[in-house]
């Protein structure tokens, strides 16, 4: 998510333009009183002078002037994205006891019957896994390709248990000569902890789109 900002100096808007290009640009504006500036999460054009990520580093405009009505702009790991960082942390170390746990719930009889389903899913898992941590990596380094890599990460977390079910009722079609459908089934119970998923995937997906503090947080 790119951090790029547009100015409106005589009712023309300008821009993109990244922030170390804006400030020259407003810096030899005499009257910076009537300019405005706008970036993704803003909900509207503001004052220069009431943005403080850039009125801070313009110099006075003139005699007596000052810059007021400053309004902090939220930022950092906190609010609902701190409750994203937290969920993201806990979901790897769920993840890593589930993949630690699997082997010990399958019989030595059905490793040796269907090593590559089994091993395919491992595999797979361990890519979510290496998704989630280098997408954590990204949140707490604030940096700008953390949103799309989340969106990424909630993408496959929904469709995750899809694939996996194709694949392992794939080995066990071929491997058994029997119809795929025999082992395309659900307990109801994961169809729940599915449909759970995919709800919670498409809230925190809004959330990383529509957030001003995720605009303003991951800008690296």
């Amino acid at each position: 998510m790119l951090a790029v900002w547009y100015y409106n100096d005589g009712g023309e808007p300008r821009g993109p333009l990244p922030l170390a290009e804006l400030l020259p640009l407003l810096s030899q504006i005499a009257d910076r009183q009537h300019v405005k500036v706008w970036r993704h999460g803003f909900d509207d054009w503001k004052p220069v002078g009431e943005v403080r990520e850039v009125a801070r580093h313009l110099p006075v405009a003139a005699e007596g002037a000052e810059i007021k009505n400053i309004e902090p702009e939220l930022s950092g790991i906190g609010g609902w994205l701190g409750l994203l960082a937290f969920g993201q942390v806990m979901g790897i170390l769920r993840q890593v006891v589930a993949v630690g746990q699997y082997p010990q719930t399958i019989s030595d009889d059905i490793w040796r019957r269907f090593p590559i389903a089994l091993w395919g899913e491992m595999g797979m898992y361990a890519a979510l896994i290496g998704l989630s941590i280098y997408t954590a990596w990204l949140l707490f380094n604030h940096s700008r390709r953390f949103p799309g890599f989340f969106l990424v990460q909630m993408v496959c977390a929904i469709f995750f248990p899809i694939v996996d079910l194709f694949w392992v009722a794939t080995i066990f079609s071929v491997s058994l000569d029997q119809p795929m459908s025999k082992f395309l089934t659900v307990e109801p119970l994961e169809a729940g902890k599915m449909l759970v998923t995919a709800i919670a995937s498409a809230i925190w997906i809004s959330y990383v789109l529509r957030s001003r503090r995720v605009a303003n947080t991951f800008t690296k």
